[in-house]
């Protein structure tokens, strides 16, 4: 596991299995049961790293972890197709919070002479129950905590939520398919 808190330039582009090796997300989010010190069953979970059993946050009884190789795969369709490559993937804050961004296979925008826009379609996700899973098209190329930030908050990101639930996988590939018929 990294925590370095910068993306991988992922590049000639990889698969998604080397992406995810690459990134250093290669590992699976648990839930574990709270107690107080008495014994008493608290109605939220723990998120935890499965490789080292790191704490990753707490979360109420219906959150639902994406698995860092689901919000991979979520790209698959669109990588098979040639209409993106992965460019970009990474954590923050130890893993509590990941990202994914794909950039899309056509020519940049030019809004000003010599400053190109390139499109990119992004999916990020926190296993500590802060945000809700964020996919969508920006205009941002993600490689870091401001970076993602940025995405996340401009007017010329168009993101979608979707909440950690058990749907939460349904209503990706939904999305994903109406972002295929757009793009």
């Amino acid at each position: 596991f990294r925590s370095h808190g910068l993306g991988e330039k992922l590049d000639a582009p990889p698969t998604i299995q080397e992406a995810i090796t690459l990134a250093g997300l290669d590992w699976e989010v648990g839930l574990k049961d709270l107690f107080t010190a008495e014994g008493q069953q608290v109605p939220a979970r723990a998120t935890y790293r499965k490789t080292d059993n790191s704490i990753l946050g707490v979360v109420g009884p219906r959150y639902t972890p994406l698995q860092n190789a689901d919000a991979f795969d979520w790209f698959q369709p669109f990588v098979d197709s040639g209409l993106v490559g992965l460019h970009t993937a990474g954590s923050l804050q130890e893993g509590k919070k990941v990202w994914v961004l794909a950039e899309i296979n056509r020519e940049t925008s030019e809004i000003v002479t010599g400053d190109e826009i390139a499109k990119f379609i992004m999916l990020s996700n926190s296993h500590d129950g802060t945000t809700a899973i964020r996919v969508g098209f920006t205009p941002i190329r993600i490689v870091c905590a401001n970076t993602l930030a940025m995405a996340h908050n401009s007017k010329a990101s168009k993101l979608i939520r979707v909440r950690h639930t058990q749907s939460s996988r349904v209503n990706l590939d939904n999305l994903r398919e109406i972002m295929d018929v757009v793009s």
